[in-house]
């Protein structure tokens, strides 16, 4: 059974969703995937794991975007795929200026009408096999817990994959958790992180009343803009005494341990916070600086 493997930029955007319809497309035509948010597992060292897919895949879908020129990790792919011979297929997901490490390959244009017989077609000519293009499956609106993929026709839509990692989150492709319990969902990353398992940046500190008047304002993420601070409640409603630190690391990976601000307010000195170090919450003074991590309610 031939392997691909998808190399892209978590954007939350155009490349991601068009990941995604990639994705479906393969797998419907008989392909092993390899593709971070499904084939990474708790407790991989995901450098090790990247090196091993790529050694053992077929050939590489690249899919280009606007973060991808300036993903390093990204670069390392297609190099290491180019190294050992692995053919390496470029699909533009948007509107970008080619980056000059890519300009040496044929690159498929995917901003307007996606055709997928052409690159099912280049896929099949580099395994040997031919490749018949599959119906889209329908968009998804709303939010709504699926068990199979739902991207878009177009590399233009909302379609995520989700991924339970316990009886309680589920994790989606586009940086977001969702607590069944609660119903709330929030960012995976804290604030001043990104990309896979909230590796890329370091997580920011913020004193009480920036980090309030900073994401009091219109928050834009995951095609949502009512993300905000959580209350002590909802916050404190996160701590996993059974781990340490005491959140769930495969929900919200390389979360720090230093205390996180909440939004409610204690007096006029000081404000509600919760450490993941010991799991306890406590208060302090509002210009004492913390981390941030954004929540939003299901309307």
């Amino acid at each position: 059974m031939p392997k691909a493997f998808i190399s892209y930029a978590r954007d939350g955007g155009y490349g991601e969703n068009l990941a995604t319809e990639i994705q479906q497309q393969l797998q419907a035509a008989g392909f092993v995937v390899f593709r971070d948010v499904i084939g990474l597992k708790p407790g991989d060292v995901w450098y090790h794991k990247l090196e091993f897919e790529l050694e053992t895949s077929d050939v590489m879908v690249l899919v280009v975007s606007e973060k991808v020129r300036t993903s390093k990790w990204v670069h390392n792919e297609v190099s290491m795929a180019e190294e050992i011979g692995i053919p390496v297929i470029p699909v533009l997901a948007e509107k970008v200026r080619y980056p000059l490490w890519l300009r040496h390959l044929q690159v498929l244009d995917f901003c307007g009408v996606v055709d997928w017989s052409l690159l099912l077609g280049a896929i099949g000519h580099h395994v040997g096999r031919t490749l018949t293009p599959q119906p889209p499956l329908p968009e998804v609106e709303g939010e709504q817990e699926v068990p199979s993929l739902s991207p878009s026709t177009s590399g233009r839509g909302v379609g995520v994959r989700d991924n339970s990692v316990s009886d309680r989150y589920i994790v989606h492709d586009n940086g977001t958790v969702t607590d069944t319990e609660t119903g709330l969902i929030w960012k995976r990353c804290s604030e001043g992180q990104s990309g896979m398992g909230c590796s890329e940046g370091e997580a920011e500190r913020y004193g009480w009343r920036e980090a309030m008047k900073r994401f009091s304002k219109s928050v834009s993420f995951a095609g949502y803009n009512d993300w905000r601070i959580p209350t002590i409640e909802e916050l404190r409603a996160l701590v996993d005494k059974s781990q340490k630190p005491t959140i769930d690391q495969i929900a919200f990976p390389n979360s720090s341990t230093w205390p996180y601000w909440s939004s409610t307010e204690k007096d006029a000195d000081g404000a509600w916070d919760v450490g993941f170090g010991s799991g306890s919450d406590g208060w302090d003074y509002s210009y004492s600086r913390n981390h941030v991590r954004l929540v939003r309610s299901v309307q």
